[in-house]
């Protein structure tokens, strides 16, 4: 089981402090001992025990104070941001909330993958991302945590991650929340967090926040990040090497649905074969990496666009929405009244 991939992480010392923490939120203590003062090594198993238990939303890990009770030990004391009543309302709520979300023969009928896929579609065409999580530079603490997706559907990356592992659990799946950084442009990274999920025995990545980021403005959901290998994540993602997610095992969106193609031909045809169907989206991934994505996308363009002139019985426009780090192109195609 993959579901204390963080605690795996941690020293000797540091696991110590992990389930002291463990002990004293099931006993809802205000306080545990610590076995030190530096900062340094407490700070790292507060955000290992919050991405390795999702569970525990309503203790603010963010600002657990640390004090010295004598030399070289000292008190971790916890906040809780509801009191135990309100907490145990908070929790039957989410969990009716998630018996709405999964509440569907389609999970009990699906394979491993296909209740990931599942998962994934829930949470896109559910959760929004809450990109004004900060006031007065704080974050929106329930933006943190699967509270933010269940309850209000909204959240940044961490709690959709964590909403994604918890979902995980709850149909006994493997999909540990990681982290990294990111980048939109290739060139300013952010602190991320996103999930590898275990398929057979197979490990991927799954961003379910960028997801839904790219499917919000188009009302559609997309797959740019479902089940994708370390090769293309590490295109506009970074992160410490935990598993292998080795490339062509067949998990993907586009390797699932024939949409991934390496030359223009083949995706010439598949293009085709979508207008010949009057599809109004054509959504696929082309994989080519001797060309600049930028020299990609307008041949894409200029093909789609020719390609229309010449079988259009309509004036039309065309909706974009590529990701060219990525290799993902999107049209939407429209009659123009």
């Amino acid at each position: 089981m993959m579901n204390d991939l963080h605690y795996n992480q941690l020293t000797v010392k540091q696991r110590k402090i992990y389930n002291s923490l463990f002990e004293a939120i099931g006993g809802r203590r205000d306080a545990f001992p610590v076995d030190t003062v530096d900062l340094r090594e407490v700070s790292p198993v507060y955000e290992a025990f919050s991405f390795d238990h999702p569970e525990y939303f309503y203790v603010d890990l963010n600002n657990v104070k640390l004090t010295i009770t004598s030399p070289g030990k000292g008190k971790a004391e916890l906040r809780y941001f509801y009191t135990p009543d309100e907490t145990a309302h908070r929790e039957k709520s989410i969990e009716a909330a998630i018996g709405k979300l999964l509440d569907n023969r389609d999970f009990g009928n699906a394979d491993a993958l296909g209740r990931l896929r599942l998962i994934h579609d829930r949470l896109v065409r559910s959760v929004t991302y809450e990109s004004n999580a900060s006031v007065k530079g704080m974050i929106i603490p329930d933006a943190l945590t699967i509270e933010g997706v269940f309850l209000r559907g909204k959240a940044v990356c961490e709690g959709i991650a964590k909403a994604v592992m918890y979902l995980g659990q709850k149909l006994g799946m493997d999909i540990p929340v990681v982290t990294g950084q990111a980048s939109l442009d290739g060139v300013n990274y952010a602190p991320h967090a996103w999930n590898v999920a275990c398929i057979g025995g197979q490990y991927a990545h799954m961003d379910v926040t960028w997801d839904i980021t790219l499917s919000t403005p188009l009302k559609f959901t997309r797959y740019d990040y479902f089940c994708i290998p370390d090769v293309d994540i590490r295109e506009d993602h970074v992160f410490g090497g935990l598993f292998p997610c080795t490339h062509g095992i067949g998990l993907s969106f586009f390797e699932r649905s024939h949409r991934i193609f390496n030359d223009m031909d083949s995706c010439k045809k598949y293009i085709s074969e979508k207008l010949k169907e009057r599809s109004d989206v054509i959504y696929f991934k082309f994989t080519d990496h001797g060309s600049a994505p930028e020299t990609i996308a307008k041949r894409m363009d200029d093909t789609i666009t020719n390609m229309l002139r010449l079988r259009s019985l309509f004036m039309f426009d065309i909706e974009k929405a590529h990701n060219p780090k990525q290799g993902v192109y999107f049209y939407r195609i429209l009659k123009r009244l």
